[in-house]
């Protein structure tokens, strides 16, 4: 097949949607002809050059939905009419609804722009859309089970000495390093990491964020957090995977109500089960459609559930989170999408006949 994946392809992996469009397109590459373009040169004639000549079976909008993917589509859908000509086919038209939180539209405007299918990952974004008359597919979001992998107590401990997470002692006798509690993310106050404030204060271990640069970060949120002793670090780790195999236990407190905040899916989520972290989560999105509470994963409400269940944690308890996640590799998600695309290629066929 040949496919044409809109997305963002520049910048530094450490948000969601660059690593969908990033994966997606290394793993499809291995079957199929991909054209990966980057929305943010779509006023580059180069832009609209290599997709004709490209010509496409399927065009794939990674980054949505919204009205502005909708619009665009549209167009490339209309620029791109006649060019299969020979083959006497319509080219597919897909948008990925890995963050409709803002999308409000009326049923009569979707109509307008209404694309072929829209991939979906809750429940309440695919009755949404199947509200407003679109055809719908399930894709999860995936994780690289190669890099994010559970390490030895020996492997960890380099690590600790590596990044600098030094053990300290505090009132209780305690030393703080020995239990790192860690989110990955943005420092914004929708993330409802306020949480952290309470969980540092009360020495139940050291809390370690990771702030993303490039969605920005709210000061005095980074203040505050920092002066109850959260250990924040705002940079771009290439090899996150250790930030995460140094670490005892995953938090994502996001409210499941502030879709904005996060891809549907979170991949932070993912990448820590990835490597059978303990994870401490809300129901936030697709988490509950996809994965059942236990062995090491938690969905929690609020600050006292999120409190409770790190000492529950760190006192001891049975972790398997990667084997709930072993089936959502990206290698698996990309086989799921393969057969999403030869479904809608085949009624082109069948429109032929």
């Amino acid at each position: 097949m040949r496919i044409c994946l809109i997305g963002e392809y520049s910048g530094d992996l450490e948000e969601g949607m660059r690593k969908t469009s990033f994966y997606l397109s290394e793993e499809l590459s291995k079957h199929h002809q991909v054209l990966p373009l980057n929305i943010k040169k779509i006023f580059f004639k180069s832009f609209w050059k290599e997709i004709r000549a490209f010509k496409p079976q399927i065009i794939h909008y990674v980054h949505g939905p919204s009205l502005k993917s909708l619009m665009i589509l549209k167009g490339l859908a209309f620029y791109c009419k006649g060019v299969n000509a020979k083959e006497e086919t319509k080219v597919k038209m897909v948008v990925s609804a890995t963050h409709p939180a803002p999308f409000r539209l009326s049923k009569k405007i979707f109509s307008l722009f209404k694309p072929d299918l829209v991939l979906t990952q809750s429940e309440e974004s695919e009755r949404l859309f199947k509200g407003l008359g679109c055809k719908t597919e399930f894709l999860p979001g995936g994780v690289d089970l190669k890099r994010f992998v559970p390490v030895s107590d020996g492997v960890k401990e380099a690590l600790r000495a590596k990044y600098g997470v030094e053990k300290e002692k505090v009132e209780n006798g305690k030393e703080k390093g020995d239990f790192v509690i860690l989110h990955v993310g943005s420092i914004k106050e929708g993330r409802g990491i306020e949480i952290f404030k309470e969980i540092a204060r009360r020495k139940e271990g050291q809390v370690l964020i990771i702030g993303s640069r490039s969605t920005g970060i709210e000061k005095r949120l980074y203040r505050s957090l920092k002066e109850s002793g959260c250990k924040i670090w705002v940079n771009y780790f290439k090899n996150v995977e250790e930030v995460y195999a140094l670490s005892d236990c995953y938090v994502f407190p996001t409210p499941p109500e502030n879709k904005i905040n996060a891809i549907e899916m979170p991949l932070s989520v993912l990448e820590a089960m990835s490597c059978n972290l303990p994870v401490l989560t809300t129901k936030f999105g697709a988490l509950p459609r996809v994965f059942v509470e236990g062995e090491g994963l938690v969905f929690a409400e609020g600050e006292g559930d999120f409190v409770k269940a790190v000492k529950e944690i760190e006192n001891g308890a049975e972790i398997k989170t990667r084997e709930k996640v072993l089936p959502y590799s990206w290698e698996n998600v990309v086989k799921r999408l393969e057969v999403i695309y030869e479904k809608l290629v085949k009624e082109n066929e069948k429109g032929k006949g």
